[in-house]
């Protein structure tokens, strides 16, 4: 799995590269680029970004909106933090995976009912095909 490949990689804002680190956008970018999805990137964004900025990104980058009923591993989920901050992680068969600050590297950890309260919204990776569930 691409993005398990990243776990313990360290933080670093507007990060691309999971040796010199990623942010929670950098993981999505780097997993979608490795794996051919999407060349979709938007670096020049500010630390505490706008209220849905990242929403806003998804939309541009092609990424489809599932229903939650639907969430499955490979999906990436937006998190709402706090009053209106964003942040995205990627579902696994263990919960998910996101660059987190707060910890100071990717972290992979279970979805528990606190976490599964912030999904605001889930989504596929743009044109993914079958043969990719389980690379992600």
């Amino acid at each position: 799995m691409t993005a398990r490949s990243c776990v313990g990689s360290p933080f670093r804002h507007q990060g691309r590269n999971p040796v010199q680190g990623l942010d929670c956008i950098g993981l999505i970018i780097y997993v979608s680029k490795t794996l051919g999805l999407s060349d979709f990137d938007l670096a020049d964004y500010k630390k505490i970004p706008r209220k849905n900025a990242i929403s806003c990104q998804a939309a541009q980058a092609g990424f489809k909106d599932k229903e939650k009923s639907l969430m499955h591993p490979g999906d990436v989920i937006i998190l709402r933090i706090g009053k209106y901050l964003e942040h995205s992680a990627i579902i696994s068969d263990r919960g998910i995976i996101h660059a987190c600050e707060k910890y100071g590297r990717v972290v992979e950890h279970g979805l528990d009912t606190e976490w599964r309260s912030r999904i605001i919204s889930i989504h596929s990776f743009p044109i993914l095909p079958h043969h990719y569930e389980g690379t992600i």
